[in-house]
């Protein structure tokens, strides 16, 4: 029981709050109280089911994950008080705590409030983020724990530690503090990083501090500025903001410049673009139009051959033979190069 982290405190309550028969009696006794207690708005229940909590109690531990409570145990008179600070404890642990608080508990057993049983190997952390039943011989005890408690004590706490923060802050003669040790006043006071830093934003809105946290500058985001409206701090911010203004200035410049020299050659590159597609536009069309006239004139001068100068049956060999001439030399083309005779346009071929 040694390496248990629990407290065992023996509280004898005055008759007139906690009398004795109260806490240790028969079933049969503590449910009449019980019926006693629900006519005058207590927290204990008559319920006749053995899963029912009769008395309710509530776990007064400030953290999450640990137990304290005062519990009516059979066999100690008035209340004793059962504390576990391990959130790494287990169920088995608390059962063994209070064995040792009272060595004349015969069952002892932690269940929900359904009446389910809990497993032994169950931690602390999550047995203490809900109400349990703990079973003592045959009185059933409600365990609840008191989050509305904890949440106004937690934000009381903090209200206090951001009073002290800020008054520490009010009294710095400084100008300038640095960001660290702003975080670390915040840590001695008991605030975790997270809250240091809503702490930082609500002094910005009350207009105490200002902090740059988006700045480029180092020196700005890494400090905070103390009483910003100050002739002093005003100074410093315009001396700080100067700096920081010449570096932005500069950094444009040389941004325009860079944009500049794209944009010409952008337009240059533009330019070779347009002289290209109206080549490739211009050539085809020559080509086409020389093509057409030399077909024209070749059909042409045949047909005057046929009808005014010759007979077709002297153009009908000299016609067959300009054909099968044409024919062997694509055969011809197509033997020598391994290629395909494809006519492709010199448009393709200037924008493929």
């Amino acid at each position: 029981m040694a390496s248990l982290s629990l407290r065992s405190v023996l509280l004898r309550a005055p008759c007139a709050r906690f009398p004795f028969a109260s806490f240790h009696s028969s079933t049969g006794s503590l449910r009449t109280r019980a019926a006693e207690r629900s006519q005058t708005g207590a927290s204990v229940s008559s319920s006749s089911d053995s899963t029912s909590p009769l008395i309710s109690v509530r776990n007064a531990a400030t953290s999450h994950g640990q137990l304290d409570v005062l519990l009516p145990l059979p066999g100690v008179m008035g209340l004793t008080r059962l504390g576990l600070d391990d959130a790494n404890a287990s169920v088995q642990d608390l059962i063994e705590a209070v064995r040792h608080a009272d060595a004349s508990l015969k069952a002892v057993e932690i269940a929900t409030t359904d009446g389910t049983k809990l497993a032994r190997t169950v931690r602390l952390g999550e047995l203490t983020s809900m109400p349990f039943c703990l079973r003592l011989n045959h009185v059933n005890v409600l365990v609840e724990s008191d989050v509305a408690a904890m949440d106004d004590r937690r934000a009381r706490e903090e209200s206090v530690a951001f009073a002290t923060v800020k008054a520490e802050i009010e009294r710095d003669p400084r100008l300038i503090l640095p960001l660290h040790e702003f975080y670390r006043m915040c840590h001695n006071a008991g605030a975790e990083e997270k809250v240091a830093t809503k702490w930082l934003r609500e002094l910005q809105r009350r207009n105490l501090v200002v902090h740059f946290d988006r700045s480029r500058n180092p020196q700005l985001e890494n400090a905070v500025i103390l009483r910003p409206y100050s002739l002093e701090s005003v100074l410093t911010l315009q001396n700080a903001l100067d700096s920081e203004l010449y570096n932005i200035k500069h950094d444009r410049k040389v941004k325009e410049r860079q944009l500049a020299e794209l944009n010409s050659k952008l337009k240059k590159l533009q330019q070779v673009e347009n002289e290209v597609h109206l080549a490739a536009r211009r050539l085809p069309n020559a080509q086409k139009w020389v093509g057409l006239t030399s077909l024209t004139g070749f059909y042409g001068a045949l047909m005057y051959c046929v009808w005014d100068v010759y007979s077709w049956d002297v153009m009908e060999p000299i016609t067959y033979f300009i054909g099968f001439t044409a024919v062997l030399g694509n055969s011809f083309y197509s033997t020598i190069t391994k290629k395909v005779c494809i006519v492709v346009t010199v448009e393709t071929i200037l924008l493929g």
